[in-house]
């Protein structure tokens, strides 16, 4: 990974390990519990790193019940996690899986009642093609299908009909880490022969917690062909088999057209994802890409346009409205002795349709690379949809880049940093009661949620207090409810964001009076429709209050706080 190239090269290694393979994740236990002073609500906290613990779907009325209990807190310990390598199954999910196959009858493959091979599943509101679509399991399609040859690649994505770009990108990007694929597709599931049942389960992040999705083994096709996203390798299916989860998880395929990459890298790993306008990019933003793709951050990038009609390039070669995956950033050393800035990019149609500007596959500038450096850089002529192009061309070409860090990154390098806690809790904007809108007016917004947080005094000699200043460094993250199903009855995300106050006195909560007395200490930014916002702050030992909001007042929706931190601090 030296001389400044942050690329990912070939491996040898068997399963799960097309690319080089970093030092697994160690998972620990998830702890929920509740301490709150005014209303309590679950909580849950993870003294280590960002937890990739995969974990079965708990029971939601369980959920709603303990939020409806004032004046209790209650606790829910998930003792079985899995381990680092991702190959043990927690005990829940084997349970559900040994109860879903006792319940078929013999030799029956499963079907899943929840999102049966009928329209309702595949399309809402218009039908993706005139043709007669047939579902297939894989081994109806071909002898000998397997769910990984060779492990995963970002090469072996092929985009269908369907507009979930944002999605692919994301799977694509988090391919260079087997080791996290390995706990959102577990090992040892046959698609044909001895154990094979035709249920297949794979894991999300969502809202608070790791979810167990599971599916049959029923593919859309037409004339035998899928009509959806596909591997280079026919014989292979763990792409189109992730995105039919996916789809399941948001209600149907067509749920899951246009989006936006850095929900997705969240969902696949629990990590915080931010988004860069290109427009407006920060002058070392180059320096921070480079170090992030170092240092294994997951990174995709997509056009300005109308993703309806990303049906074409441009004759560039570069398609409107599309999400990419950025594979790679180099800073290196032509033979003329200038350096050159580049960006590597891959489009998930995995087809020829590439850039054909300056730093293309065929352009002459590469007759000024060695090739030690070539090779470092993987750079072939293929026609598989992965290209170079220079850093000034990406920011004419592209709208957006997302980055995301699988844990907080409190000084916002790139490089995801260890946080001495993460503390989580799940609040609610009730309609007439507790959305109270923004600032705009001050009686309205008094009724939003707050929720206190201490920062507390660390007697580490490795302490993050530094100085007489005595700052903490903290990152705060507010993230609305997945809309995503509902968009079909017309819902839409909301425009959320939070605001912080310092206050003096932690058994009250703030009035009115406080706000047009008192300015904030940091805000997450201007109120904007994304699932997720969040703000790095500098913070004295003291007290804070958290106050989420949406934009307008009375709308109702569920909402997840995060907090992450480099000393201790308590919220409630």
């Amino acid at each position: 990974m030296g001389n400044g190239i942050g690329v990912m090269s070939p491996s040898q290694t068997p399963l799960y390990r097309k690319n080089n393979l970093k030092e697994p994740l160690k998972t620990g236990n998830w702890l929920y519990s509740t301490n709150g002073i005014k209303k309590p609500l679950p909580e849950f906290i993870v003294n280590s790193h960002v937890p990739l613990v995969a974990v079965r779907e708990y029971n939601q009325e369980r959920l709603r019940s303990a939020e409806r209990t004032k004046g209790e807190s209650f606790d829910l310990t998930i003792i079985n996690s899995v381990d680092g390598s991702g190959s043990k199954m927690p005990l829940g999910e084997e349970e559900e899986l040994k109860r879903i196959i006792s319940e078929l009858g013999y030799g029956k493959l499963f079907k899943d009642p929840n999102f049966p091979p009928v329209k309702s599943s595949l399309y809402f509101t218009r039908k993706p093609v005139e043709d007669k679509i047939i579902w297939m399991r894989p081994h109806e399609l071909i002898n000998d299908p397997q769910m990984l040859v060779d492990g995963v690649s970002r090469n072996d994505i092929v985009q269908g009909i369907l507009g979930d770009c944002w999605f692919l990108s994301s799977c694509a990007a988090l391919a260079q880490r087997p080791d996290l694929m390995k706990k959102i597709i577990p090992p040892n599931q046959p698609l044909y022969g001895r154990g094979y049942r035709g249920l297949l389960y794979f894991r999300f992040w969502r809202f608070g917690k790791w979810m167990t999705v599971y599916i049959d083994d029923l593919l859309p096709t037409i004339d035998g062909h899928l009509l959806y996203s596909r591997c280079t390798d026919s014989r292979e299916f763990w792409v189109a088999l992730l995105e039919k989860a996916y789809a399941k998880l948001h209600g149907s395929y067509e749920a899951l057209e246009g989006g936006q990459a850095m929900d997705a890298l969240v969902d696949l790993t629990s990590g915080l994802a931010e988004r860069y306008d290109l427009a407006d990019a920060p002058p070392d933003l180059y320096h921070f890409l480079l170090k992030a793709s170092n240092n294994g951050a997951f990174i995709t990038c997509s056009r300005k346009g109308d993703w309806r009609e990303a049906t074409t390039a441009d004759p560039n070669g570069l398609v409107p409205g599309h999400a990419y995956t950025v594979s790679g950033v180099a800073k290196i050393l032509l033979t003329s002795g200038d350096d050159a800035l580049l960006v590597r990019i891959r489009n998930p149609w995995g087809n020829s349709i590439e850039w054909t500007g300056k730093w293309n596959d065929k352009d002459i500038s590469w007759k000024k690379v060695d090739k030690a450096t070539k090779d470092k850089l993987e750079w072939r002529q293929r026609g598989d949809g992965e290209f170079w192009m220079s850093y000034d061309d990406f920011l004419k070409e592209f709208e957006e880049v997302s980055i995301c860090t699988l844990g907080p990154d409190f000084d916002g390098d790139g490089i995801a940093d260890k946080p001495g806690q993460v503390k989580a809790i799940l609040g609610e904007w009730e309609e007439g009661k507790t959305a109270g809108g923004s600032r705009n007016n001050l009686s309205q917004f008094v009724l939003n949620p707050q929720y206190l947080l201490c920062i507390e005094k660390s007697n580490n000699s490795q302490s993050v207090f530094f100085g007489s200043n005595k700052k903490c460094s903290v990152v705060i993250s507010l993230m609305q409810k997945n809309r995503r199903p509902k968009i079909f009855s017309g819902s839409k995300m909301l425009q959320i964001g939070f605001v912080v106050y310092q206050t003096n006195d932690p058994s009250k909560r703030l009035p009115v009076e406080h706000f047009m007395m008192n300015y904030d200490i940091g805000t997450s930014g201007p109120y904007i429709n994304y699932r997720e916002v969040f703000k790095r702050f500098e913070l004295h030992q003291g007290y804070y209050v958290i106050i989420p909001a949406t934009f307008e007042p009375n709308c109702a929706s569920n909402f997840l706080i995060r907090v992450y931190a480099e000393g201790p601090f308590q919220l409630s």
